[in-house]
């Protein structure tokens, strides 16, 4: 009753087993192809324009402040400049929504040595009145130092809460 077990197999199984891998593997190869091409053509079209379009974050003005930053103060001759003293400058940054604040929170160091080092290069003080801080200046200066510290339009405003001239 025991039969041989070679009498049991199917004579010609083996192509179908090559044609099932064969077919299976081709599958595979054609899924992905079409995968890869709609994944890189994915963000072609008018509906990826749509998503790339960024809204300014919506909520009420958020600030940090900056303390007791230091504005040296020169007067400019022929022969070169001479230091008459300091403003020193407490400063209001302004952002919207709480990711932006924690941003300009942790970089407040290195916002404020990029303030001083904006500070020290460009001339703030009013063109009728050159021992007068322009607060407007120094706002626009340090915006735009902010900003490319943090990135672009991550700061909305750079006030200057407060303004103190201290002479040598």
């Amino acid at each position: 009753m025991a039969q041989d077990p070679s009498a049991m197999e199917p004579q010609g199984g083996g192509s179908g087993k090559v044609l099932l891998i064969l077919g299976l593997l081709g599958g595979l190869a054609l899924g992905g192809g079409l995968g890869y091409y709609y994944s890189k053509n994915a963000g072609v079209g008018p509906e990826a324009e749509k998503e790339e379009v960024k809204k300014a974050p919506k909520g009420p003005l958020l600030s940090v402040e900056f303390e007791r930053v230091a504005v040296p103060l020169y007067s400019k001759t022929d022969s070169g400049a001479r230091f008459l003293g300091n403003y020193f400058i407490d400063l209001v940054v302004q952002v919207r929504g709480d990711e932006r604040q924690i941003a300009v929170r942790r970089a407040e160091t290195q916002l404020q040595h990029a303030f001083v080092s904006a500070i020290s290069r460009a001339d703030l003080m009013r063109e009728d009145s050159p021992l007068e801080l322009d607060v407007d200046k120094v706002g626009k200066v340090l915006q735009a130092k902010a900003n490319e510290v943090l990135g672009s339009g991550v700061v909305e405003a750079v006030l200057v809460k407060n303004a103190m001239r201290l002479n040598r």
